[in-house]
């Protein structure tokens, strides 16, 4: 299963172009050209992080109707967490400073749709000007084969806070913790070290994320995330419509996350690997 999310949101796909590889002629010139690529890639990874951030800071201010860390929880700790992953300083001050400024307050709103293939989709949009961006979609949906949901769509995922913070003791103890905090699970996951996924109603996601940290966790990040309890699986054909589909929707800046149902084979992944 594979879940594509993403924040501002750009964030590589199953159907993310590969980087080309430079030909290796000279030896010096091709190691001064593999050092471009890494850094390269390294920028843009941190160019990629640096634009999730804004745009989650961003939804957090719509979503807690303040820009001002002191009267938005939600913001606070988003902020917090930016500076954790070294997020400049002015790339933070430059959100909240256009939110005071902004004449207009932006909105979140979910929307859910059909595929192809009966995929399902949720997608979060972010705007000062939402039924703008709807009639939008509703064009890109139209010419993809897409049909708009009326919100019973998005039962078919489990929406969830998942709050990830370092191990501090043993599951038993974590599975305590959970409790007291307001979580409803807890499971220990590795990723470059071992850590403890906290998951909650996103509602109470600031609330439980508070309650870690007053418990010494080190939480590493705060997010939601949309799991299907059915899954989809596509054929080719259907596969190369999505991969489209996804092209149309990367196009839009409001939409902040993209979240769908699709199992998609190993041989769909290494063929848009490959592409």
């Amino acid at each position: 299963m594979y879940s594509f999310i993403k924040l501002c949101i750009r964030s590589p796909s199953v159907y993310s172009k590969n980087i080309l590889r430079q030909e290796k002629r000279f030896a010096g010139h091709s190691k001064w050209q593999n050092i471009k690529h890494v850094k390269a890639e390294k920028d843009a990874e941190k160019s990629l992080l640096n634009a999730s951030y804004v745009r989650k800071m961003q939804v957090a201010i719509a979503e807690g109707k303040s820009h001002k860390p002191i009267e938005n929880l939600k913001l606070a700790q988003i902020m917090e967490e930016a500076k954790k992953k070294c997020v400049p300083a002015a790339t933070i001050a430059g959100v909240l400073e256009r939110a005071e400024k902004s004449k207009t307050k932006s909105r979140a709103e979910l929307l859910d749709f059909r595929g192809p293939g009966g995929s399902i989709f949720v997608i979060k949009i972010l705007s000062d000007n939402i039924p703008l961006i709807k009639n939008l979609l509703n064009t890109v949906f139209r010419k993809n084969n897409c049909v708009v949901g009326d919100e019973k769509l998005r039962n078919v995922f489990e929406h969830r806070g998942v709050v990830i913070a370092e191990i501090q003791k043993d599951l038993d103890g974590a599975t305590d913790d959970a409790i007291a905090v307001g979580a409803e699970e807890v499971e220990e996951f590795e990723n470059n070290g071992k850590f403890y996924k906290f998951y909650c109603n996103p509602v109470v996601i600031p609330k439980v994320v508070t309650k870690l940290q007053s418990l010494n966790y080190s939480v590493q990040s705060a997010d939601e995330e949309f799991i299907p309890n059915v899954i989809t699986t596509v054929d080719e054909n259907d596969s190369k419509k999505i991969d489209n589909l996804y092209k149309k929707l990367n196009q839009f800046e409001e939409i902040v996350s993209i979240n769908h149902n699709i199992d998609f084979s190993d041989e769909q992944q290494q063929a848009a690997s490959r592409s």
